[in-house]
């Protein structure tokens, strides 16, 4: 599953079924607040959406083009148990992803 459903410029929406768990969706969201170009990072553990605005001069395009691979493998996390292993994985994906932007 591509965990990117939009992308237009100041505007990304995420959908995963791992945002839909608690301490998973909070984890992803501070992750990417903690990039200083986001400015509104809303979560809906519902639906499994996270909502992301951020500054597109501050956050250019060409900033973000390198995360899409990383967010691309969300859908293989998805398919795994929730267990301490995957919660590491996803960590460690955050990371790199927070690596190409900041």
């Amino acid at each position: 599953m591509d965990i990117v459903e939009s992308f237009i410029p100041g505007r990304i929406r995420l959908r995963s079924s791992l945002l839909r768990d608690a301490e998973t969706g909070a984890m992803v969201r501070a992750a990417f607040e903690a990039i200083p170009a986001v400015t509104s990072a809303e979560l809906n553990s519902t639906t499994g959406g996270l909502l992301l605005k951020y500054d597109t001069t501050a956050l250019p395009l060409e900033k973000l083009t390198p995360l899409l691979p990383l967010l691309a493998q969300f859908g293989d996390l998805e398919k795994e148990p929730p267990t301490p292993e995957r919660a590491a994985k996803l960590r460690t994906l955050l990371v790199k992803a927070l690596s190409l932007v900041l």
